[in-house]
């Protein structure tokens, strides 16, 4: 797995972010391992773990996420790109992904809109702090 982007976000499919927060969306670069097998779509407990976490969830904390939403279908290059709104990917709970394919995946969790993303990562849930990766720059809503 491999983060292209991130970005915050007010408006997501299902559920919008309540008033006062905002989602963190990552779009997922996700291949299977060895590439030449087929594998069932990832669903570890991943959440993303930033420095304001702890002070928002006592703030906020019904609204406050701190494991990611199933978010949208797993998609090809050519279903991303080409697509459009109504194309199906692969189901994020129960589908599986093809060998040799490189698929494409958002994900999101609500934070705090006066969150501070500075250093952000995604990593296990369950192991805060372990088995990490580095969101990067997160693009903010304009």
């Amino acid at each position: 797995m491999q983060i292209l982007d991130a970005k915050t976000m007010v408006d997501v499919p299902n559920n919008p972010p309540p008033a006062g927060t905002m989602a963190l969306a990552l779009l997922l670069r996700v291949e299977a391992d060895p590439r030449n097998r087929s594998v069932r779509a990832p669903t570890a407990d991943l959440g993303i773990n930033y420095r304001s976490l702890r002070a928002d969830m006592d703030e906020r904390s019904a609204d406050i996420g701190t494991v990611l939403d199933d978010g949208m279908p797993y998609l090809t290059e050519d279903q991303m790109l080409f697509g459009g709104e109504g194309t199906k990917g692969v189901d994020p709970v129960y589908g599986v992904l093809e060998a040799n394919t490189v698929y494409y995946h958002w994900v999101w969790q609500i934070v705090s809109e006066q969150a501070d993303l500075s250093g952000a990562s995604l990593c296990e849930a369950l192991v805060t702090g372990e088995n990490c990766i580095p969101i990067g720059a997160v693009t903010t809503k304009t």
